[in-house]
């Protein structure tokens, strides 16, 4: 990767290659049922260019050297402008949250695996925006002191660097197609995250599910697709959505594509993929 400025739009390719991935269970698709009744891939797609512009300015106020306290300040109407770009489902604000810290962070430190400063800055976050909150998600997070999107920035990203990453490149390194390699990640990632966007009843069976599925063989397997079709249907029935679990996909994929580029999710490369390093950062 050559400047951290590539990082917006590489957090919207990666919102596009999730959202366009499936079966995925409960989460937005081109082909499953989904438990959003209030958003499908179009708006998703449709708030790309607003949230390009917010992480831009994401990433210039660390380059700038502003505050973490104009982050703060400015990411309520970033939330207010990518939504309404959406159409108005709300189902966007947990990656504008990750994106915004990231890229700041990426700014301020002017590396584009800035995962020290994104603790940093993802602690203050957290004490500043923890008890405030405007969606259900949020207050069942605040009552149940639930981590969710605050606990990977103040983690540095940490399930993004060592699920969702790994994951990822294992998979295409052995030469499975990319949707199978967001499947893979996003089952993987509800295996572990705790996530506010899903019921407390719900939340160890989805955890079990989604590891079952894994164990069953995932997108990889004749049995382990028929458990997957089985859960994305058992989610749809429950209106389930662990949605954190693409939240971190999507910043796992903006890792894979700022460390080995572009073409390495591209089907239409010449030479083959070259994967040489692991490492994605010094704090890593």
């Amino acid at each position: 990767m050559r400047t951290v400025r590539e990082l917006p739009m590489l957090f919207c390719e990666s919102v596009a290659l999730e959202v366009l991935s499936g079966p995925k269970p409960g989460l937005v698709d081109p082909v499953s049922p989904s438990s959003h009744e209030d958003m499908g891939p179009r708006e998703f797609l449709a708030c790309l260019p607003e949230l390009r512009r917010c992480l831009e300015e994401a990433l210039k106020l660390g380059i700038d050297g502003e505050p973490v306290d104009e982050l703060i300040r400015s990411l309520p109407a970033w939330n207010v402008d990518v939504i309404t770009a959406s159409g108005g489902p709300n189902s966007i604000r947990g990656i504008v949250f990750l994106g915004s810290v990231y890229c700041y962070s990426a700014g301020f430190e002017n590396d584009p695996f800035p995962f020290g400063r994104i603790r940093v800055v993802g602690r203050r976050c957290t004490e500043a925006l923890w008890n405030r909150s405007e969606t259900k998600c949020g207050r069942i997070r605040i009552k149940e002191r639930l981590a969710g999107v605050f606990g990977e920035v103040s983690s540095g990203m940490a399930t993004a660097r060592v699920v969702s990453l790994p994951v990822l490149r294992a998979t295409l390194r052995a030469g499975r197609p990319l949707e199978e390699a967001v499947i893979h990640s996003v089952l993987a990632c509800m295996s572990t995250l705790e996530d506010a966007g899903i019921p407390r009843k719900l939340r160890d069976w989805v955890k079990q599910r989604a590891s079952e599925v894994l164990r069953a063989g995932g997108p990889f397997t004749e049995r382990g697709r028929a458990e997957l079709h089985k859960f994305v249907y058992e989610c749809a029935e429950r209106g389930v959505s662990p949605g954190a679990s693409a939240d971190v996909t999507v910043v796992g994929l903006v890792l894979l594509l700022a460390r080995w580029g572009r073409d390495i999710v591209s089907p239409y490369r010449d030479p083959p993929r070259r994967w040489s390093g692991g490492a994605v950062g010094r704090d890593s």
